[in-house]
């Protein structure tokens, strides 16, 4: 009986920790379920302030104090920012610069985790959540997701309909930043910043560690490797 109680308890517990679960939507296309307190860097300044990343470009977004509208914070005005006790940085990306999460860290070089949303996906018709399938014969104008926190909104009025979009499915790839390289976190892109002196211990270092590229403990051992 005590076991039965026991079960049924660790049931309830997984159940309601899946309801509570976070998952960002139209109306708050947000990494965070709320605007945390954070500190963004700027060479040697800092500030404080709320702030959370909006999917649309992976910008980072601050509430300001003064109006209560949010607002993108502009790239040259950003280094870093810790919000809650996750670092992220602007990282170059070939759709533009992001902020990713840094997951591994080795004196300079970095790994990161980019979050992110397909919104073309987002934009074509089918079921599901948005960005969980793709339909190229009725593609639909960006516009129509509606989507929240744009164009400086009241943080007040965007609350307010928080809860009403449509869900969005957020998919997670992983990039290193070896030297001056920002590069993606694969064997091949690795390789080919791979000085000709360290080739053989390149090979050598491959086959001792079975590197997993979506696992940040695999990612910190390639980081270490160019130190």
């Amino acid at each position: 009986m005590i076991m039965r109680k026991q079960v049924l308890l660790m049931t309830m517990s997984v159940v309601a920790l899946l309801a509570s679960a976070y998952t960002p939507n139209t109306k708050w296309p947000y990494v965070y379920e709320n605007f945390t307190e954070g500190t963004l860097y700027r060479g040697k300044d800092y500030s404080v302030a709320q702030f959370n990343i909006h999917y649309m470009g992976n910008v980072l977004h601050y509430i300001s104090p003064e109006d209560d509208k949010i607002y993108t914070a502009k790239g040259n005005d950003v280094d870093s920012v810790m919000i809650a006790d996750r670092k992220y940085v602007l990282v170059d990306h070939k759709d533009g610069r992001k902020m990713m999460e840094v997951v591994a860290q080795s004196g300079g070089n970095m790994a990161f985790r980019l979050d992110y949303v397909d919104f073309d996906a987002a934009m074509q018709s089918g079921g599901g959540a948005y960005g969980s399938s793709s339909n190229s014969s009725a593609t639909r104008n960006l516009s129509s997701l509606d989507l929240g926190g744009m164009n400086n909104p009241k943080h007040g009025l965007l609350l307010q309909e928080k809860n009403d979009g449509k869900n969005l499915v957020v998919r997670s790839r992983y990039y290193l930043r070896i030297g001056k390289f920002d590069i993606e976190a694969n064997k091949k892109s690795v390789e080919q910043i791979v000085p000709a002196e360290k080739e053989e211990e390149w090979k050598q270092f491959l086959k001792k560690n079975k590197i997993k590229w979506k696992k940040p403990e695999s990612l910190q051992l390639v980081l270490e490797f160019f130190k």
